[in-house]
């Protein structure tokens, strides 16, 4: 009897074996999407972006090269189709960078976001800038430029109009000529003025991006 029950034991073994094998491919095929069922899809070149950042920026202490983290907060849309969904890790690094100077010269840096991760995993190179600011974590006075740079404040014109008035004033009220006069409101301004503020935004700050040429990748297709 104990001979029977082992020849059973190993008879529905190596059935179990066999059927295993046989639905491993089809497993496959299901949890694999076939060519068919992959769809391409275009974000077009200048479609905007609002990114929550997770990396502290600073014309003072970034350096060229740093990575720059950010994700998604809205999903982008192609077509009433949503490609990108929330939370998407959309990253990038800072570019050219230069530090505040004297004379009220603010500092300013470049984000160049480069790299989309979709949920699958897989990353896409992408082109993007910086375009806007809609609210900064660490209250920095920081504004985005014409050309994308993040841009730290100066002292106002009607500051710097109003020391360089005052030496030129003095200058002419010592009957000095009008030259000289700019020169010492100049130097006046040079020594008055306070030194320009850093570019800077703190992780959780939330900005706007700009893609500055089309992305293309697959999808899993839609059922119809």
């Amino acid at each position: 009897m104990r001979g029977v029950e082992l020849k059973r034991q190993l008879l529905a073994a190596a059935l179990a074996g066999l059927l295993t094998s046989s639905l491993a491919p089809r497993l496959r095929a299901q949890q694999q999407p076939a060519a068919d069922d992959v769809e391409e899809w275009t974000v077009p070149e200048g479609t905007e972006f609002k990114l929550q950042l997770h990396s502290t920026i600073n014309s003072k202490t970034s350096k060229a090269g740093d990575r720059v983290l950010t994700t998604l907060i809205d999903p982008v849309a192609v077509e009433d189709r949503e490609v990108l969904p929330k939370g998407v890790r959309i990253d990038g690094h800072v570019g050219e960078v230069k530090e505040a100077g004297r004379k009220g010269k603010g500092g300013y840096l470049y984000v160049v976001f480069d790299t989309v991760e979709l949920p699958n995993g897989e990353k896409v190179a992408i082109v993007g800038s910086l375009t806007e600011i809609f609210s900064s974590e660490g209250g920095e006075d920081s504004t985005v430029g014409v050309e994308g740079e993040l841009k730290g404040r100066g002292p106002s014109r009607k500051k710097q109009a109003a020391i360089i008035g005052v030496g030129t004033a003095a200058g002419a009220a010592g009957g000095i000529s009008t030259a000289i006069a700019a020169g010492a409101g100049s130097v006046l301004a040079a020594v008055l003025l306070p030194r320009g503020k850093q570019a800077a935004l703190t992780a959780g700050s939330l900005v706007g991006m700009r893609l500055d040429r089309d992305v293309t990748f697959n999808l899993p297709g839609t059922e119809n």
